[in-house]
């Protein structure tokens, strides 16, 4: 069976309006999938692509976008204390969780105590604090340091990464299903489409645009 990948940092608010959006969506409920946290700095950094925050026009209207999309949808967005922060303890304890449904469970709380109640995440203490809020918190969490050593958080994060960067992602959310990457918080109903009716979809001219000559 098929299942949908999502390679996601917590650094992007991006990330955390197509998480939500996701979790309300059919979806999620009738298609299996995979919470794969990945280090957006490293892969902006391989594939030569500067990030929204650095360059100031882009970083005005990526926001503005951002909090527009996420009034529209009813979605809590008031942003960290800081940004950008440093996302590794998040991501890395994210990748510590092999069960998937807790895994998805803890991605939403940390996600939305971030962006929508606009409180750090960026060190164990701030993660775990945040986890004690909700109705799922493990006993094996009260240490997340140790539980990220114990579970390869640090080099599970890094093989997802390499592993994105092999995939051809280059941005975060990115919703990976049967080979193709499906980039941005929008695509949901796109992937939708293409699931139900893939022919449609890929009966296209990509090919030739792909392979077109530079005319300068």
């Amino acid at each position: 069976m098929k299942t949908i990948e999502i390679f996601y940092d917590i650094i992007s608010p991006y990330a955390y309006l197509g998480l939500e959006l996701f979790s309300r969506h059919s979806l999620s409920r009738t298609i299996d999938f995979t919470i794969s946290p990945v280090s957006l700095g490293l892969i902006l950094g391989k594939t030569g692509n500067p990030g929204p925050a650095n360059i100031a026009p882009k970083r005005k209207g990526a926001l503005l976008d951002f909090c527009m999309q996420s009034a529209k949808h009813e979605i809590p967005a008031i942003g960290p204390p800081e940004h950008p922060f440093n996302p590794m303890p998040a991501t890395r304890f994210i990748h510590s969780i092999e069960n998937s449904t807790l895994r998805f469970k803890a991605t939403l709380a940390l996600n939305a105590y971030c962006w929508g109640q606009g409180k750090a995440v960026d060190d164990e203490e701030c993660i775990t604090e945040a986890l004690k809020e909700t109705d799922f918190f493990q006993d094996e969490w009260s240490d997340i340091k140790s539980f990220i050593k114990e579970n390869r958080g640090r080099q599970k994060l890094k093989e997802a990464t390499y592993r994105a960067l092999e995939l051809d992602v280059f941005g975060v959310p990115t919703f990976r299903y049967d080979g193709i990457n499906f980039w941005g918080s929008d695509r949901l109903d796109l992937l939708q489409e293409y699931i139900n009716n893939p022919d449609k979809l890929t009966d296209n001219h990509y090919q030739k645009m792909i392979t077109t000559p530079a005319g300068l």
